[in-house]
């Protein structure tokens, strides 16, 4: 499904913790592999939840986050020295919709801190954590 670049930075505007829609490795994204849903409907829900994660993005980066992401080897700590710090300094490098589920799931990270690194955390349609994971 296409999705409108102007509308995506329109909505993270603003929000230091969303990358560009213009990035090269264009971040956002949704997939269905099993329902046929009208696009405008697709659409529309993707960008309501791209709305509330941020508005949202600092009470989600706080509930998903973990001190002992910290003590992962990929964590460069002569760039960030604390847990606190990490987490203050994590953006959303993807963010996308499951539209089979309704899930969603994102990549954190930050080049400065994780260089080739990222926190994957999945919520479900109702933005209960399901689960994360760091590589």
């Amino acid at each position: 499904m296409e999705l409108d670049q102007d509308k995506i930075n329109d909505i993270v505007k603003g929000n230091n913790r969303f990358l560009s829609a213009y990035s090269d490795h264009e971040p956002y994204f949704m997939y269905s592999f099993k329902k046929k849903i009208p696009d405008r409907e697709l659409t529309e829900y993707y960008y309501d939840k791209l709305r509330y994660a941020v508005q949202n993005s600092e009470d989600l980066i706080k509930g998903m986050f973990r001190d002992e992401f910290y003590d992962f080897y990929g964590v460069d700590k002569t760039a960030v020295h604390s847990p606190e710090e990490m987490r203050d300094g994590l953006i959303f490098e993807s963010f996308t919709v499951d539209m089979d589920d309704r899930s969603v799931a994102v990549y954190f990270s930050n080049p400065e801190f994780m260089f080739g690194h990222f926190i994957e955390v999945h919520w479900d349609k109702d933005w209960n954590l399901v689960f994360y994971w760091i590589d």
